[in-house]
Order: C-alpha cells, then sequence, then structure tokens
C-alpha cells in the first residue's frame, strides 16, 4: 500500500509540473509578416512541440500601456511564463514582474542581472553585429554597387551600416556603400523612399535593418538582388535573387525556457544570447549566384565566427569589438550618407475662417477698451461716478480685458514658434488675473468700508478706494502668477510642433500647435485652480455685495454682474472640454469664451457707468414719494403731500411739500402736479446734470 501511495505522489506530482507550464508570447507586429514576427512565432511553435504545451500568442502589442495590460490579462488566466519579443514591451514586463514574483518571465533586451526584479526573470537578446558583418562580406565579393537603408539616429545607432561596410572592406578593400536612413524600424512610406533613392542612383544590391521585406521587394520587382535580413529564409518566398539570408532560431531560447519551467528546474535570471557559436544564427542556402569558391570562403569566415572569433575589421586592419561597433554614432569613413529621407508634409489649415474672426473680435475688443479708456479720461474724467471708480482702477480694469484679448488674438495666428506659444499663457493668465483680481479687491474694500460706516452711522463724508490701497492688495496675487507662470516657461518646455495626421487630416498633412510637456500640463493645472479660487472668492463677495446701496459704491453690483458671468463661463468652458477631443474645436472653445466673458465684462461695467452719467434720475429713481389725500371742508378738494428723500451718501437732502385747500381744478387731480421734482435729485446726480 504505501508502494502504491508513493507512485501516486509521484505520478500526480509529474502531472501537475505538466500541467503547470503556460507559456504566452507577445509579438510586437502580425505573426504572418514572413520577417522577424513569423521566425519569433516559429520558434515558439517549436518549443511548444517539445515541451508538448501549447502557447498563447499575441499580436500586435507595443508600447507600455498595452504591454503591461495584456501581460496582466495572461496572469490573471493563470498564464505563468510569458516571453517579450520587443524592446517597446521591456519597461511594463520589467514593472509588472515586479508585483508577481511567482510568475516566470522571459523578457527580450540587453538587461543586466542587477536590473532584474527577482530571480524567476531571464531576458535573451542576440549579436547585434555579426550577422550583418557577414552579409557585408558576401556583398564584397559580388562586385555589385551595394546600398543599405537604415534606420539611423536616433533610432538606432549606425552599428548596422558600418558591421555590413567592415565586412564588405574585409573581403574587397575597394568596396563601397550607399546608406539611407529613415527614422524608422517599420514605416513602410519612408522605406519606400529611401528604396528608391537607391534605385535611382542605380544600385544592384540592397540590404538594410528594417523589419519587413518592403526596400528587398523593390529590389527584385526591378529585378536587382537583395538579402534577407530579418531572421527569415526569404530565398524558400523569392528564389535566388536573394542572395542569402540569416536566420534567427528562436526555438534555441524558447525551449530552453520552457524546459526549465516544465521541470522546476529554472535557473535564477537566466540569460541567453544568441549568435553563430550558439546555433541562433545560421545561413540560409547559398544562391547558385554565387561562385563555389566564393561559397568556401564565406563558410570559413562563418566558422570563425562559431568558434568565438569575431574579425570585424577595417580596411587599415583596424579591430572593432562589438562594443565599441554598437556605440558609433557616425557612419565610418568610405560610406556615402545619403541622408534621412521623410514623406513630404503638406499643411493643413481648416480653421481660417474661424481663427480669422476671433482675430477680428480681439482687435475690436482692444479698439473698444481703448475709447473707452480715452472717453473716461479725457471727457469724464471730473464726473463723480469716474472720480469714485477712480480713473487708474479704470483703466487697469481695461488693462485686463484688452491683455487677455491679446492672448486670443495670439491664439487664433496661423505661423506659430516657441514665443508666440509661451506668450498667449502668459498673456491670458495675467489678463484674467488683473481683470478679476482688481474687481474682487475693490469689491472687497468697498464691503468694508459699508460695514464700517454701518458701526459708525449718521451722515459721513465718503472718500473713494485708493487705488494704491488695492494696487497693494493685489501684489500677492501678481507674485503667484508670475511664479508659476516663470516655471511653466522654464520647465514646462512650450513650444511649436508640426503635428501629423492630428484631428482625423491625413497622414502626411500637419498642422502647427502648441504643446508642453508633462510638467507644463500640472503648472497650467495649478494656474486654472489658482484663477477658479479667485472667482470663488469672488462670488463669495459678490454675494455680500448685495446689500450695499450707497451711491458712490453701486459699481459693486456691475462688478458680481461680471464676476457671476466669467464664473459661468467657466462652468461652460469645463464641460465642454471634457467631452471634446479635437485640439482645433478646443481652441474655438477657448477663444469664443474668453472673448465673450471679457467683453461682456467691459460693457457692463462701462456700460452702466456711462449710463449713470447719461440718465443719472432714471437710473436712481426718484425718492418714495406718499401721496395722502386730506379732506377740505370747502367747495374744492385738498391734498397735503410729504415726502422724504432717500439717502444720498454724500448728504442727506429732505424735502417737505404740504398744501392744504389745494384747488386742483378738476377731481381727481395728481398732487404731482405742485411738486418741483429737482429737489429729489440726489446730489451726485444733481453734479452730473
Amino acid at each position: 500500500i504505501f508502494i502504491i501511495l508513493l507512485l501516486n505522489i509521484i505520478f500526480s506530482n509529474g502531472q501537475s509540473s505538466d500541467s503547470n507550464l503556460r507559456m504566452a508570447l507577445l509579438l510586437e507586429g502580425q505573426v504572418d509578416d514572413l520577417g522577424i514576427n513569423y521566425a519569433i512565432n516559429l520558434g515558439l511553435a517549436e518549443a511548444e512541440a517539445d515541451v508538448e504545451q501549447p502557447a498563447k500568442v499575441l499580436n500586435l502589442i507595443s508600447g507600455y500601456d498595452s504591454t503591461y495590460d495584456s501581460i496582466q490579462s495572461l496572469i490573471d488566466d493563470k498564464y505563468n511564463l510569458i516571453i517579450t519579443s520587443s524592446s517597446s514591451q521591456r519597461s511594463a514586463a520589467l514593472d509588472i514582474a515586479k508585483k508577481n514574483p511567482s510568475v516566470y518571465f522571459f523578457i527580450y533586451g540587453n538587461i543586466a542581472v542587477k536590473n532584474l526584479p527577482n530571480v524567476n526573470v531571464g531576458s535573451y537578446h542576440y549579436n547585434l553585429v555579426s550577422p550583418h558583418y557577414v552579409l557585408g562580406y558576401i556583398a564584397g565579393g559580388t562586385n555589385k554597387n551595394v546600398g543599405m537603408v537604415v534606420p539611423g539616429l536616433p533610432v538606432e545607432n549606425y552599428y548596422t551600416a558600418n558591421a555590413f561596410f567592415t565586412g564588405m572592406r574585409n573581403r574587397n578593400s575597394s568596396a563601397t556603400l550607399s546608406v539611407v536612413s529613415t527614422s524608422s524600424y517599420s514605416d513602410q512610406d519612408t522605406a519606400r523612399g529611401a528604396g528608391q533613392i537607391l534605385l535611382d542612383k542605380g544600385i544592384q544590391l540592397v540590404s538594410q535593418s528594417q523589419t519587413d521585406m518592403l526596400v528587398p521587394q523593390m529590389f527584385l520587382n526591378e529585378s536587382k538582388y537583395a538579402f534577407g535580413t530579418n531572421g527569415f529564409p526569404q530565398s524558400s518566398i523569392y528564389g535566388n535573387r536573394i542572395l542569402q539570408s540569416v536566420v534567427h532560431n528562436y526555438q534555441e531560447p524558447f525551449k530552453k525556457v520552457a524546459n526549465m519551467v516544465k521541470d522546476g528546474t529554472w535557473v535564477d535570471n537566466y540569460q541567453y544570447y544568441g549568435d553563430f557559436s550558439n546555433g541562433f544564427f545560421t545561413l540560409d542556402y547559398f544562391s547558385f549566384l554565387i561562385e563555389p569558391a566564393e561559397v568556401a570562403n564565406i563558410q570559413k569566415l562563418v566558422d570563425d565566427l562559431v568558434n568565438l572569433q569575431q574579425p570585424y575589421l577595417t580596411q587599415n586592419g583596424v579591430l572593432y569589438n562589438i562594443n565599441e561597433l554598437l556605440n558609433q554614432k557616425t557612419l565610418l569613413d568610405g560610406i556615402t550618407d545619403d541622408g534621412y529621407y521623410a514623406v513630404p508634409t503638406v499643411e493643413v489649415y481648416e480653421n481660417s475662417g474661424v481663427n480669422k474672426t476671433f482675430l477680428a473680435l480681439s482687435i475690436v475688443e482692444m479698439a473698444v477698451c481703448l475709447i473707452i479708456g480715452l472717453v473716461v479720461v479725457i471727457f469724464f474724467y471730473s464726473n463723480l461716478n469716474i472720480i469714485y471708480s477712480t480713473i487708474p482702477f479704470c483703466v487697469t480694469i481695461l488693462l485686463g480685458a484688452s491683455l487677455v484679448a491679446v492672448a486670443i488674438l495670439l491664439w487664433n495666428l496661423r505661423d506659430l514658434n516657441d514665443q508666440i506659444c509661451t506668450s498667449k499663457i502668459w498673456m491670458a493668465s495675467l489678463g484674467y488675473n488683473i481683470l478679476i483680481g482688481f474687481i474682487i479687491i475693490k469689491a472687497t474694500l468697498i464691503y468694508l468700508k459699508f460695514l464700517s460706516m454701518e458701526k459708525k452711522g449718521g451722515n459721513q463724508k465718503i472718500s473713494p478706494v485708493p487705488y494704491l490701497q488695492i494696487v497693494l492688495w493685489f501684489v500677492p496675487f501678481l507674485i503667484i502668477d508670475v511664479i508659476l507662470l516663470i516655471i511653466y516657461s522654464t520647465s514646462g518646455q512650450p513650444g511649436k510642433i508640426d503635428s501629423l495626421g492630428l484631428d482625423g487630416i491625413g497622414r502626411y498633412e500637419y498642422t502647427q500647435n502648441c504643446v508642453n510637456n508633462f510638467t507644463g500640463d500640472i503648472i497650467l493645472y495649478i494656474i486654472l485652480v489658482f484663477h477658479g479660487l479667485q472667482l470663488l472668492y469672488g462670488c463669495f463677495i459678490a454675494w455680500k455685495t448685495r446689500v450695499i446701496d450707497l451711491e458712490e459704491f453701486v459699481e459693486a453690483h456691475d462688478f458680481a454682474t461680471a464676476i457671476y458671468l466669467i464664473t459661468f463661463c467657466s462652468f461652460i468652458i469645463v464641460i465642454l472640454m471634457v467631452g471634446v477631443t479635437s485640439t482645433r474645436n478646443r481652441n474655438t472653445i477657448i477663444s469664443a469664451c474668453a472673448i465673450f466673458s471679457t467683453f461682456s465684462c467691459v460693457l457692463i461695467i462701462y456700460g452702466a457707468k456711462f449710463w449713470k452719467i447719461y440718465k443719472p434720475v432714471e437710473d436712481d429713481g426718484l425718492p418714495q414719494i406718499k401721496l395722502k389725500s386730506l379732506k377740505n371742508g370747502g367747495s374744492g378738494s385738498g391734498a397735503s403731500l410729504s415726502s422724504k428723500s432717500k439717502k444720498s451718501s454724500l448728504s442727506s437732502v429732505g424735502a417737505k411739500s404740504s398744501g392744504s385747500g389745494v384747488n386742483t381744478g378738476t377731481p381727481g387731480q395728481s398732487a404731482m402736479a405742485s411738486i418741483n421734482i429737482q429737489n429729489f435729485v440726489n446730489p451726485i446726480e444733481a453734479n452730473s446734470r
């Protein structure tokens, strides 16, 4: 019985070990590309067969978020061996491996052991130099004009082109190479343009370090020749015009790690380095276009590489090691650099009509502010409505609105630059800070003065709120705003870029836009919160000043209306911006709300002042007149009228009129006919008249 139980335990443990292996592979491209992704998937398929466990393959996984979410989903589904295949997946894989120490990871990339998060994380990479060196050696023996397409800086150092050229010169000291860069491994449009440059130049044989076969296909279609460089034996598809391909055998590392997980023999932080020496690289069969003697020379070179000899020589006999080649950021002397190819782009300016409208409105607003300022200073400087508001304060409010108008003008210019992108934020923030800040500060000081007068009681002479006092209260607001704007300008890196394909336009169409980095976004949010707090306090003080009934400070009610208007517009713009993703539409919303809110504030505040100057009586209203009918014993009718004028803040004017036995002439005639209306006019209004 004991023996039977022991055998059952051993058998069940063996079954558990097999069933516990669940592999998954993340590919950056499509599995059927007959290139690098096909070769990687082929390696996984052979590993599946070797361990007799099916695996899962995820296509088109690139970038941090996509990789992280995909791996998390696999872990949730109980996969315990995750294999990545691209540098774009590395960071996310390392981060999620920290949180899942029981899951095995085999991550692509040259990662030092000290940077691996735990012992169950391994890595693999391969020699990036030797395949191109071998193909270059083959090209050097063909006596053909040779060209190469590479990503170039900053995507990739020039180790592929330099290794290829070193191999050429090792075989033929007079060999030449033309190189075109594309700034991408996989962009077909730039690769097509680069290939066409080489074709137009008369190149007969091409190599590359792209992930697909577009460039070689272009040459094969012109009955020219090419190499296979992306891991797949391309001669099986394109025939003998593919002179040679370097095949990547991913089954070697994948079998190793799969069996280690299956058997429970995992090596802590296992690392694999692929090269000719361990069978990761092998050559495809040779094209008949290569002479047998040349094949023998090539095979000898490969044998040297298998035996860990790395003859990376220049034409001068200088020996380069792999690290030196990997770090080279310039092409070697002797290589013809045909530069970078970029698809020509066209600017799209679909918002022309909208932008011109806002440009016109901003200019109109600035002109109106200037005209109002001149009218106030020249014509109404001695009017009591302006005196109690103070001319400097009136001009400052107009300045704030004008700065916002300048910001909107900059916002809608077609031709942008870094200075404009920075200036428009400064103008908008300072403009609103001045406009809102001065309004809420003066409203606060008016309210405090009103409370003081109520406590003292009696008739008091009221003086205007000193402009200097408002400025002193405003200085902290200005300091905070300027500090935030300086931080934004220095750390936020605002600037202009040409955005390709933005807002649904063509891939090679662009619009000019202003952008900043993540720090800039944070500073902008802080600036918005700062102005939001100003508006919040403004609403509070506007509600408080509703009780003020002094003629000298009636502008406090206009300030309240302006603050409520700006706050309402702010709520609207926040709601609209949340639901709008188009940059053009967002700029339109910002421009419309800014123009409307500031222009309306100017019209509200100064429209009320000019109306009081033009119609002082109607604006204030007449004092309440109480009519009281008195019976007269005679044949006529009598009326006694008494009235008390409304309290004025400059002086209390009382008017009392009574009549006894006044003959109205006709029954029901109003006693108002006997009143001198002018006696009830407020002193400010009388002065205005």
